[in-house]
Order: C-alpha cells, then sequence, then structure tokens
C-alpha cells in the first residue's frame, strides 16, 4: 500500500508496470472458485444461440445482432468475413469449427480477418516481446500464426492487414476501415472470440458504437458466435482453457463492466456518457456470487468495476487490482502457451482424422468437407459441462 501511495494509485499500465519492479511475486494462489460459479458466469456474460437484439444504426434504421451457434451460422449474411479477434488462444480451435460446418452446409469458405494488438495492460509483456513462438508481436499476428497451423497459408494471410487499435472499440473501427477498403457498402462480421463470457458485453458496446455517424456509409452487421466452455483438466493447455489467473481474469473483465454507464434499448441511462447497452439479466444478477471473480483475481479490469458493484473504496480496489496482477504475471510462462496450443493442435487434428495437406485434399474448402460430421464441442448450451480431453 505504502508503494501504491508513492505512486499516486496508478491502475493504468505504467502503474502496473511500476509495481511489477518493486513487488517480486514467486508463489500461487489457490483458486477457490467453484465450477458452478464458471458456469453461472457464463450464462450472466453469454447468450443462448437464438439470441437477436435490435438496435438504431447509423443508417436512420434499426439493424439486428444475431447470436448464434458453432454449427449454425445464418445463411442469409451479406458479405460475411469470419472475424476472430478477442485475446484468447483457443479462439483458431472454435474458428476452425465454424468453417468446417460452414463449408459442410453451404459449400462455401468464409474468409477470414483478425484483428486486435496486446491490450492488457503489460500482463502479457514475456508472451507478446519474443521472437520466436506462437504468440508474439499482437493478438491478431498470433491468431494467424495458429490458424496458419490448421489451415490453406494464402488463405489465412489473405487478408492480413496491420491493425493499430487494443480495445474493443477502436477494433470495430479497424473493421470498418478495413470494409470500406474493400468498397463494401454492407459486411457481416462473424464475431469468433474464443470466451464464452465476452458475448453480451461485446454486443451491448458494439450495437451502441454502431448508431455513430461515422458509421454512416457502410452497414456493418452483427453475427456473435457463442463459444462454449472450453475448460480442460489436462496440464497441456494454455492458460484460457484451465482454472487458472488468466483463465479468471477474462471472467472478470467480461462480466465486470456489464453494469457499468448503461443505457437501455429505450434511452434511459443515469450515466453522463453511455458506454454499452443494458443487457437481460445484468440488473437483477446475482453479482454477489461473483465478488471473488471481480474482487480478487481482476488482473484486466479496473477499480471502477469494484467500486461500482460492491462500494469498494477506491484505493483498496487499485490495490486488489495490482495484487491480481502481480499474481497474474507470475502464474504463466511463454512455454504454457507455446506447449498448450501444440498439445491442442494436435488433439484437434487427431479428431479431424489429419491436418491439411494440398497434395492429398486440393483445396482447403475440400478439406473441410472431408473432415467427420460429428461436432468437436458437443453439445451447444450455455453453460454445459465444460469439454474435457
Amino acid at each position: 500500500m505504502a508503494l501504491l501511495s508513492e505512486n499516486d494509485f496508478k491502475c493504468n499500465a505504467a502503474g502496473r508496470e511500476f509495481m511489477a519492479e518493486r513487488v517480486n511475486v514467486n508463489v500461487e494462489r489457490p483458486l477457490n472458485i467453484s465450477l458452478n460459479t464458471i458456469f453461472d458466469a457464463e450464462k450472466l456474460g453469454g447468450l443462448e444461440p437464438g439470441t437477436s437484439f435490435m438496435y438504431p444504426n447509423a443508417q436512420g434504421t434499426v439493424s439486428t445482432a444475431r447470436v448464434c451457434s458453432l454449427y449454425d451460422l445464418p445463411k442469409d449474411m451479406v458479405n460475411p468475413y469470419l472475424y476472430c479477434f478477442g485475446g484468447v488462444m483457443t479462439a483458431p480451435f472454435y474458428a476452425t469449427e465454424i468453417l468446417r460446418f460452414y463449408a459442410k452446409q453451404t459449400s462455401e469458405l468464409l474468409p477470414f480477418v483478425s484483428s486486435g494488438k496486446e491490450g492488457n495492460k503489460g500482463l502479457f509483456k514475456k508472451l507478446f516481446y519474443r521472437k520466436k513462438g506462437f504468440i508474439r508481436k499482437t493478438e491478431y499476428d498470433s491468431y494467424y500464426a495458429i490458424m496458419d497451423r490448421m489451415a490453406d497459408h494464402d488463405w489465412v494471410y489473405a487478408n492480413y492487414e496491420k491493425c493499430n487499435d487494443d480495445d474493443s472499440e477502436g477494433n470495430l473501427v479497424e473493421m470498418y476501415e478495413f470494409a470500406k477498403k474493400r468498397k463494401l457498402e454492407e459486411i457481416t462480421l462473424v464475431i469468433c472470440t474464443g470466451n464464452p463470457f465476452y458475448v453480451k458485453r461485446l454486443l451491448a458496446e458494439w450495437m451502441w458504437q454502431l448508431k455513430a455517424e461515422k458509421f454512416a456509409d457502410l452497414r456493418v452487421n452483427l453475427v456473435l458466435v457463442h463459444c462454449p466452455l472450453f475448460l480442460t483438466f489436462n496440464r497441456v493447455s494454455v492458460p484460457e482453457a484451465r482454472m487458472t489467473e488468466i483463465y479468471l481474469g477474462y471472467i472478470a473483465a467480461c462480466i465486470g463492466p456489464l453494469a457499468k454507464d448503461t443505457i437501455t434499448f429505450d434511452g434511459k441511462t443515469e450515466s453522463e456518457k453511455p458506454e454499452r447497452y443494458l443487457m437481460p439479466g445484468v440488473k437483477d444478477a446475482d453479482w454477489e456470487e461473483f465478488r471473488d471473480i471481480i474482487v480478487d483475481y481482476s488482473n484486466m479490469g479496473w477499480p471502477n468495476y469494484q467500486e461500482i458493484l460492491y462500494g469498494i473504496p477506491h484505493e483498496e480496489a487499485v490495490a486488489n487490482i495490482i495484487l491480481a496482477d502481480l499474481f497474474a504475471k507470475n502464474s504463466y510462462s511463454p512455454g504454457n502457451y507455446d506447449y498448450g496450443i501444440e498439445g491442442h493442435i494436435y488433439r484437434y487434428q487427431a479428431f479431424l482424422g489429419g491436418a491439411y495437406s494440398a497434395t492429398k485434399y486440393g483445396s482447403f474448402l475440400e478439406y473441410l468437407k472431408s473432415t467427420p460430421d460429428k461436432k468437436f464441442f458437443g453439445k451447444q448450451e450455455p453453460a454445459q459441462r465444460p469439454y474435457t480431453d
């Protein structure tokens, strides 16, 4: 607390770096969160496939955002792009499931695009700032690298562009500019985050953002794919697929903001600057159930979540976040990700009957159509029992 006071209780990237340079954490702490709370967090942060929301757009009409499963994308999409975004390194496996079944159902190959820099306040600095490994440079470079191991190289990188933004708002602008460069008047983003807790927050923010005048000359349609829990009990797994400091941090960052700076769909708000729509289930949620996640493990979040939801004083909230950040920094190594991704790729390709080979299959589309009809992630329901290998 003395160090925090010395640095004016800063909680930004510089503040977190200040503390990490002065406080050595070399032990792990117990993660006392029950699986039932994880399932309930998915219910709060996720949305069931088939859910839709109507919202005013920048064109002066009304748009509909749709939530679907990995295995049942809408068939009436205009200029669809499979958009991998969100920083969770299991996302490419969900994305490949989307591609497989869309190819089987339509005989079409969705184009792939990704964006998103490393925006988590230096938490992943040792992961991205290296010369080798799956995950380096940026989140989107990492997604492309993983997809490159499972798909046709030319297809993977066909839409690759350098991106600059590191938050969800900026990334929607990136995709707007991506579409404008291609002279599109309408685009459908088939959004795959790999994060079952992020659906509600992302829709709440992007539906609100898309009414802005700067989007008036391009209609952006949102189809958000619900990615079910990928929670394994295999040590050869990325930290986002096991009960870890990182996993709990993502949950806190997704559900924590849901009650902050909201506006109802009919325009009612108490915020001077609304940031997101008030989504179903948020106001009446049992937030006490999620207190430990949001207070103790919010390594990617901000103190105002704790202040709004639990009345925790600002300085105490900052201390909680800095502690979570320090424990999270200590909780993984780059090797955890490299070995974990290699393990996931091996198990997934074994499930598919082998890796893609142009010599054997010809086109990537034909390879996808030839893969088993069995679903890798099983039954598509929020809060299902987690996938295990």
